[in-house]
């Protein structure tokens, strides 16, 4: 009886971290999936379902992600072929980090981006006017979203095919070189089994994200022909306030998240972008006149579609409406209600991910539990409940926890306290996939030492974990305060008069047409959060500030 009762002791030791973090976990979901139930009982079946409303939108959330994803990948394989070609082409670094730039920005600031561009009063149709001509007002609707899919997400997988192509031996290129090989040789024989076995799981991470994409739909969707599940979700609450409608569009987004996560986990490969600026490979095939004319419109298409919409933000922020709208107190306090949550968020999402990865490395260590045959099951399960948020979008978890708690306060209150924990566990995730390995390289450098030394509680902390892991620590928490400074998904829907945030400020800019003022307060977004992320990683990981490290972090691990 004794050795039980000291074998469960042992683990409550090194397990309470964890314990706590989950619990947070549990409790949050358990609020959130009881609100969703509770309405279940007032939901007509008969009359959400009427018109094939729910089909349509399922439908439309379908087509646009996938068409989305095919886009982005056609125009990602030859970029990546292209810079893989050209190793040192002039300006290549600088190309890099402007398509990287595309990736780090806020979603709400480059749609803005966008409709300089290609809206009505936009620079293409202002060009255009000089020859008198017009594209006309083909932005808002399907054509827009995929542009905007396609800006964000043709660059990472650029970068993500540019990797897996230089991965390839160097002697590879001398050999097609003595055999004659045509650049259409090459790509069916060597690059294309290659990039087969990456497109699965690269485009099955673009396809979530275009599928779970709700700022671009709700800027340029148009309409409710165009309408997404979550967009579908945030006008039943905010325009309707419908809450069984809501609630079935919910559980429908959540079951079809789970399905597509279950599919994609079956493709699912360790993706990790590097620095790819700083490999020198000749390639023999770049001296063909075609591979010379198809990678530079393969580069010029890349230019045209990232480059102009982050110009011309700038460019319309650099107007006569700066002072005025920089002297603003409305943006003063947005900023200020922004910097709030997202470092509030920030440090909750960092204190779970904290627990979560001691458990794990405790669970793993053979000096801590020993190897237990229960622990390694566990540390499965524990991984696994970290992630689990990535299977309920965001508006599917503030539908819940709004519906629990609306009879307790006032929305005036209840939009912060929603808003702060439902970007919290989105980026939880994300910091996951920094801390757990860190963690565990720590672990195998010191445990057998702390072991002996009896270091161990908050002497380990201190002494062993914090200066080994304080660079993934920084880097953590610098990109869940970025994230979460320019999410605009939940503060949309529970957004009011008193509670503003800078993405949802700039958003109400520009649905009222003031697009001078929209520009300024998203060139204030993009600064204060990369500056946030400079500030936050050089304190506390004395790290070099880099582009590549934001993007990397920021969106392939997304992978999970």
């Amino acid at each position: 009886m004794q050795r039980p009762l000291q074998s469960v002791q042992k683990w409550l030791m090194y397990l309470w971290p964890g314990f706590l973090s989950l619990g947070f976990i549990a409790l949050i979901l358990g609020f959130a999936f009881s609100g969703l139930v509770s309405e279940i009982k007032n939901i007509d079946l008969t009359r959400i379902f009427q018109n094939n409303y729910l089909f349509r939108v399922i439908g439309f959330t379908f087509f646009q992600a996938g068409l989305s994803t095919l886009l982005a990948t056609l125009v990602a394989i030859p970029v990546a072929r292209a810079l893989a070609r050209r190793p040192a082409l002039p300006g290549r670094k600088i190309f890099l980090q402007l398509a990287s730039l595309s990736l780090i920005i806020p979603t709400i600031v480059g749609v803005f981006g966008i409709v300089a561009i290609h809206g009505r009063n936009g620079w293409l149709n202002q060009f255009l006017s000089l020859f008198d001509l017009s594209a006309g007002n083909y932005l808002y609707g399907l054509t827009g979203i995929l542009i905007a899919h396609v800006f964000f997400n043709a660059p990472l997988l650029s970068r993500i095919f540019l990797q897996s192509l230089e991965a390839l031996p160097p002697e590879y290129w001398r050999t097609t070189a003595q055999l004659g090989m045509t650049g259409k040789d090459i790509f069916r024989l060597i690059e294309w089994p290659l990039l087969r076995r990456t497109i699965p799981a690269s485009c099955g991470l673009v396809f979530l994200l275009c599928f779970t994409s709700f700022a671009v739909v709700l800027a340029l969707g148009g309409g409710p022909s165009t309408n997404t599940l979550e967009v579908a979700i945030y006008q039943a609450i905010r325009f309707d306030f419908d809450i069984p409608k809501a609630v079935i569009l919910s559980l429908a987004q959540l079951s079809l998240c789970f399905i597509l996560l279950i599919i994609g986990s079956k493709f699912a490969r360790h993706v990790m972008l590097q620095k790819t600026e700083e490999r020198s490979v000749q390639r023999f095939d770049a001296r063909h006149t075609r591979a010379q004319i198809t990678d530079s419109l393969a580069l010029l298409v890349m230019v045209l579609l990232v480059v102009p919409p982050l110009l011309a933000t700038i460019w319309k922020a650099l107007s006569p409406r700066l002072i005025a709208v920089i002297t603003d107190e409305k943006l003063w306090t947005a900023s200020f209600n922004s910097l709030l949550i997202s470092l509030t968020a920030g440090c909750i999402a960092l204190i779970l991910a904290i627990g979560i990865s001691l458990m794990l490395r405790s669970l793993q260590s053979p000096y801590r539990l020993g190897r237990h045959h229960f622990a390694s099951s566990f540390a499965t399960m524990t991984d696994l409940s970290g992630s689990i948020i990535l299977l309920l979008p965001p508006f599917v978890l503030a539908t819940g926890l709004f519906i629990t708690f609306r009879t307790a306060a006032s929305l005036t209150i209840l939009a912060p306290f929603l808003v702060i924990i439902v970007n919290a566990l989105m980026t939880l995730p994300f910091i996951l996939r920094i801390l757990v390995p860190a963690f565990e390289t720590s672990a195998q450098k010191s445990d057998h030492l702390c072991d002996n030394l009896g270091i161990k509680g908050l002497n380990r902390i201190c002494i062993v974990d914090w200066p080994q892991n304080r660079k993934a620590l920084g880097l953590a928490l610098g990109l869940s305060v970025a994230l979460s400074t320019g999410d605009l998904s939940v503060i949309a829907l529970f957004g009011t008069q008193d509670f503003t945030t800078l993405p949802l400020l700039m958003f109400q800019k520009m649905g009222s047409y003031r697009l001078d003022d929209a520009a300024i307060t998203a060139l204030f977004l993009c600064l204060q959060s990369l500056i946030l992320f400079i500030l936050i990683e050089r304190t506390i990981a004395g790290k070099r500030f880099s582009f590549s490290t934001i993007e990397a972090n920021k969106k392939v691990s997304t992978r999970a």
